[in-house]
């Protein structure tokens, strides 16, 4: 969760000097996310239970301190919601007394890697103690204090789960790892607790506490589904019974009445509303009149608003319950944002691009201002698509990669051979080698261009055929001469150990797996001599252990006498080494005495060894 006092000061800053005319999605969600906290901060505190008990505040300060060190601000919020009971017949000090001490000792060891639910049984210890030693000075300890300070022990635990869950779900920058039920569960009890907090029983024939609960588990009901309505139902009631400490039948009452909303899922709100209220009202006559389970008029109220409520409004609170329930509808949420960050690794690759072909001349000018153009309409594209929740799905990886790389530069230290090997997304590892046709300089810029340009599409999302095509299409168009580069590239998925070999014009591949040596070799054209090129690859499950050893065509060309590579083989079979530097680095020399007196030609080895 962000510094929510520094949100605090920019919000009343910014109204007061009027500086912002407009607020962003970012901020509005900021500000609507610090009222929920000031008013629950405020409401929970004055939440009492069970008519003699106060453990909300004691739980929420807990969960703020845990997420936030920032959030001490609260802390007379939640003082002053409980005070606000003084002179009403409520015994407070006790649980005030535990509020305070709660707030300085999570805020002092605020930076102690402390879980939560250490937190919490100490906050509940604190409020024993705290509550112990009140009543002793007291003089006024009876048994029945006794059995009420293990149920506050139960509720505090309690609580903190739920307050945690729930205000998880208010934080914009992490993806909740709350379930479906979790959410639901959080969002009803928070609520129902906050209308508790308001203090006002009933307003003539209705009871405030009781319309609210009813509302929230027919809009779940009818929003979600049976199951989740009478999940909504069973904590609805559950709460409104320890705020009221009315019968343990309205339980079942709001259970029944959350699952038939749920059956009607989608249909005639006024049709669903009718029968929602007709089931509580149908229970709650069991007692027996006078005295009902529950008052007809509560569900009847309740329904009428449901029914009348504006579409517009209606959908406000889909969105509302969208993080919590985690269907289409969220799903959407997160697509959206995973195409924004899409968008904004295309935008840098087209900058980037549009930067390397920038020359004075025609045809790279040409190039480059495509590439601009490019980056324009993604700019355009990125501005038409809203920012809603953001969430990216992460992988766990299973294997890694050890890499080694070693050269020989033909050409006063300058080699034309040119590689990268960088994660890319999605748990992929890249190894790409590409040898440009002579030597020097020349062959050194045209390789640097190649890996460069792939690197940056693969980085961006560019699928592999799409990258190595644009790439064909680029080389083709920078120069009339005839200078061109091979690709060898292998994408390592991290997740599942497969790895995916593509040659374009590239010397073999090595593979090896204990003492067995597997040659991997596809006969290709390099790039930039065609205009299309056929993209095929070789694709393979490794095991922790195996050795893949990539190399320039410098290598495999030491000793062109042995047209089967069987010398490479047996150098490779024989390094009983495990570091792929020192096998990068014997292999090279192996190589130059393959050589002999011959002139030497570039020669890069890239060894990785899966662990």
């Amino acid at each position: 969760m962000e510094l929510l006092l520094e949100n605090v000061r920019n919000t009343f800053s910014g109204m007061l000097s009027k500086i912002m005319r407009e607020v962003s999605k970012v901020e509005a969600h900021n500000y609507a996310r610090i009222a929920v906290i000031i008013a629950s901060s405020v409401l929970l505190g004055r939440a009492v239970l069970l008519y003699a008990i106060f453990p909300c505040g004691i739980a929420l300060i807990t969960v703020f301190l845990h997420k936030e060190r920032a959030n001490i601000y609260t802390l007379p919020l939640i003082l002053g919601g409980l005070l606000t009971n003084y002179g009403t017949g409520y015994d407070i000090w006790g649980d005030a007394i535990a509020i305070g001490v709660c707030g300085i000792v999570f805020f002092l060891t605020s930076r102690l890697k402390t879980g939560i639910v250490i937190k919490a049984f100490a906050a509940a210890g604190i409020m024993v103690l705290a509550k112990s030693m009140y009543l002793l000075t007291a003089q006024l300890v009876f048994i029945y204090d006794i059995f009420m300070m293990i149920v506050e022990v139960m509720l505090i635990l309690f609580l903190v789960y739920i307050f945690d869950r729930f205000y998880s779900l208010l934080e914009k920058e992490k993806k909740s790892n709350s379930t479906m039920a979790e959410g639901i569960i959080a969002t009803s009890v928070v609520f129902v607790l906050m209308l508790g907090g308001i203090g006002i029983e009933s307003i003539g024939i209705f009871s405030i506490l009781y319309i609210g609960a009813l509302f929230m588990t027919l809009i779940i009901g009818y929003k979600i589904g049976v199951m989740e309505g009478g999940a909504a139902g069973i904590t609805s009631g559950l709460t409104a019974m320890l705020v009221t400490a009315a019968s343990p039948a309205i339980i079942g009452i709001f259970a029944c009445a959350g699952m038939t909303a749920g059956f009607f899922k989608g249909l005639n709100r006024i049709v669903t509303g009718v029968c929602f209220s007709a089931v509580c009202i149908a229970f709650g006559l069991i007692k027996g009149y006078p005295e009902l389970y529950i008052s007809i008029n509560d569900p009847l109220l309740a329904a009428a608003i449901f029914a009348l409520i504006p579409g517009k409004a209606m959908e406000r609170i889909e969105l509302l319950l969208a993080k919590a329930r985690k269907d289409h509808i969220y799903e959407e949420m997160v697509a959206m944002d995973r195409m924004k960050l899409t968008l904004g690794g295309y935008l840098q690759t087209f900058e980037k691009l549009a930067s390397l072909y920038g020359s004075t001349k025609n045809r790279n000018n040409i190039i480059s201002m495509q590439f601009k153009g490019m980056s324009k309409v993604t700019k355009s594209m990125m501005e038409v698509l809203d920012d809603p929740e953001a969430g990216m799905l992460t992988v766990k990886e299973k294997y890694e990669l050890k890499v080694g790389i070693s050269g020989y530069a033909k050409e006063r230290n300058v080699s034309g051979d040119s590689y990268m090997c960088s994660d890319l997304a999605n748990g992929e590892y890249m190894i790409a080698l590409s040898d440009g046709m002579g030597n020097g300089e020349s062959a050194s810029r045209e390789s640097a261009l190649t890996i460069t340009s792939l690197y940056n599409l693969m980085k961006a999302g560019f699928d592999v055929e799409l990258a190595l095509k644009t790439i064909n299409s680029l080389l083709l168009f920078k120069s009339t001469d005839e200078i061109f580069s091979t690709v060898d590239l292998g994408l390592f998925n991290k997740v599942t150990g497969k790895i995916k070999l593509f040659k374009i014009g590239a010397a073999a591949t090595f593979i090896k797996r204990g003492d067995k040596v597997e040659t991997i070799k596809v006969s290709a054209l390099p790039m930039g001599i065609v205009d299309s090129i056929r993209v095929n690859h070789i694709e393979l499950q490794t095991r922790r252990g195996d050795e893949i050893i990539i190399v320039s065509d410098g290598i495999t060309e030491a000793d062109r006498s042995d047209t089967q590579m069987e010398w490479i083989r047996e150098t490779i079979k024989n390094i009983r080494s495990k570091d792929p530097q020192t096998m990068s680095d014997l292999i090279i020399n192996k190589a130059v005495e393959r050589y002999g007196l011959k002139e030497k030609d570039d020669m890069t080895v890239i060894t990785a060894i899966v662990n």
